[in-house]
């Protein structure tokens, strides 16, 4: 189940502010196997301003990441 949540990000002395999409772990049964936890970056603004376009791959991950270990 998705659900959107909100993640402040510091990447240097930059605080990026960022809406993700998350869908929590999940563990196996008998007819589902189990899956990790998965965070998807929808929005990322720095003082209002939208810099998701600028952002690379890593940053990205970094920022998918965080948001995970935040909400376990």
């Amino acid at each position: 189940m998705l659900t959107t949540i909100r993640y402040l990000h510091k990447h240097g002395n930059i605080e990026i502010d960022c809406e993700l999409e998350y869908d929590p772990a999940q563990a196996g049964n008998e007819t589902d196997p189990a899956w990790p936890a998965q965070a998807f970056l929808i929005s990322a603004t720095v003082d209002g301003a939208d810099v998701l376009p600028l952002l690379r791959d890593t940053i990205i991950a970094d920022i998918e990441e965080g948001a995970i270990w935040s909400q376990d």
